[in-house]
């Protein structure tokens, strides 16, 4: 009998063997390997361990409940208003059962009974787009623990993960023009065609400083304005039909003062420093560099002139041919200088030049049409640091245009109208080092605020807390 129970054991231990080798597999079960396996007895009380039957045990399972866990606090808020964002699910990843978790109303989330050990959190909100990255929120877990996350998860909008989408509208403005962004404090700097005062039809401006947001901090260069000392020393400085504006690293303010053909410059503080003339004829736009140099665009001469930083001239014309139709002019963090050309030939709409005034290659653009690239009466551009982007406003067609660092069409905003995102006859522009756009809406009276264009393809969140 025991002889027969020994080759009943062997066979089926030959086919398992063949069954493994068909399915891929080449190891037993860890039972079959057990030391007595097929002999009389095994499995029963008292043969190798005392009250186990490894056949009878049941499969053991990674139950989070079973293991140490811990408790993870967090925020979500709107990547654009930094404001808390409620109803939105936050979840941990390869976990099951699920855990996870619905922000309250002020964004803020806490997450229980989260196991040991790295783990990775996801959230989502139908009317927001999920950031990227947004599969990478790390968290270390450590058990009878709670962590609390110390950087906000970040997620956008729909409205802003369009390109350039609309974010918001300053309003505080009568007719802006020009605008310029502060390179030590980001502050905008929009020029403001204000009006008569209440004396004279004179189409004076002034100048608002805003911060990111809007919030007007000051105001200079209209003493007829309101809560203005009418009887101060710029009370015989007003600005006439100004248009652009440059800010250098020092915080020094320029202002083309179109109407009296001169450049005032101002001081951080928005005080009167003094007058650049040099022969203008409906003085036009000015951007500064890093090196206090600048560049002034003067149509009714036609010239591009460029400045040492004693506001000497260096360069007389960087124009080949005097051209009334130079307009805008932007610099980038390299120097490099850009200029828009509202009756150039096709082909030379957007040109660029080094610091030092040498024509570089890059020209396009074409003056006439709607289509991609062709324009109408543009009057500005700016530049995107972060990738080298290139916006031009292109007023007559009552939109945005962007371009990359080659002058590849890329994408454009906007069309006529009154409505959030359209324009009614658009001047300037600016874009920070985030890559906001603002755009001077200048017939409704207002500035407005676009998302970058490329954040989608450029942000990451691969942090660990």
């Amino acid at each position: 009998m025991k002889k027969q129970l020994k080759q009943a054991a062997a066979t089926v231990l030959a086919s398992m063997s063949i069954l493994l080798t068909a399915c891929g597999g080449n190891q037993l079960p860890p039972m079959m390997m057990q030391p007595g396996f097929g002999q009389p007895g095994f499995g029963q009380p008292g043969f190798g361990q005392i009250g186990v039957n490894p056949i009878m045990q049941p499969p053991v399972t990674m139950d989070p409940m079973n293991q140490p866990t811990g408790t993870v606090m967090g925020q979500v808020v709107d990547s654009l208003t930094g404001a808390g964002v409620g109803g939105v699910q936050v979840e941990v990843t390869g976990v099951r059962p699920a855990r996870n978790a619905t922000t309250d109303a002020s964004g803020y989330f806490t997450l229980s009974g989260v196991p040991q050990g790295r783990q990775t959190l996801t959230v989502r909100r139908n009317d927001y787009a999920t950031a990227p990255g947004n599969n990478q929120i790390l968290v270390e877990v450590k058990a009878g623990t709670s962590v609390q996350m110390p950087n906000k998860i970040e997620i956008m909008p729909f409205r802003a993960s369009a390109v350039n989408g609309f974010i918001r509208a300053f309003n505080s403005f009568n007719q802006p023009k020009g605008i310029a962004l502060s390179p030590d404090s980001g502050d905008l700097y929009v020029v403001d065609v204000v009006g008569a005062g209440g004396l004279i039809s004179y189409d004076h401006g002034e100048v608002k400083r805003l911060n990111g947001e809007g919030g007007i901090v000051a105001a200079f260069g209209a003493p007829l304005s309101a809560g203005s000392k009418l009887f101060s020393v710029d009370m015989f400085r007003l600005l006439r039909r100004p248009n652009g504006v440059g800010v250098d690293q020092g915080g020094n303010v320029f202002v083309a003062n179109t109407g009296q053909n001169n450049v005032r410059r101002y001081g951080s503080g928005g005080q009167w420093i003094n007058n650049i003339e040099l022969n203008f004829k409906e003085v036009f736009d000015i951007a500064t560099m890093t090196t206090g140099d600048a560049v002034i665009s003067d149509p009714g001469t036609g010239r591009l002139i460029l400045l040492d930083s004693s506001m000497n001239v260096r360069v007389p014309n960087m124009l080949p041919i005097p051209t009334n139709g130079v307009r805008g002019v932007a610099t980038n963090n390299n120097d490099d200088i850009f200029v828009v050309n509202a009756a150039a030939a096709p082909g030379q709409v957007v040109m660029k030049f080094d610091r030092y005034g040498n024509r570089m290659p890059l020209s396009f653009g074409r003056i006439g049409g709607v289509q991609p690239g062709n324009f109408s009466n543009p009057t500005d551009l700016a530049i995107d640091n972060r990738n080298g982007d290139i916006y031009v406003v292109d007023s007559g067609n009552n939109r945005v245009q962007r371009f990359d660092s080659e002058g590849n069409y890329l994408s454009e905003f906007g069309s006529f109208g009154t409505e959030n995102g359209q324009f009614n006859a658009p001047w300037g522009v600016a874009v920070d080092k985030d890559g906001f756009v603002y755009v001077t809406d200048s017939k409704n009276a207002r500035v407005q605020k676009f998302a970058s264009g490329r954040v989608m393809q450029e942000r990451t969140n691969t942090d660990t807390f």
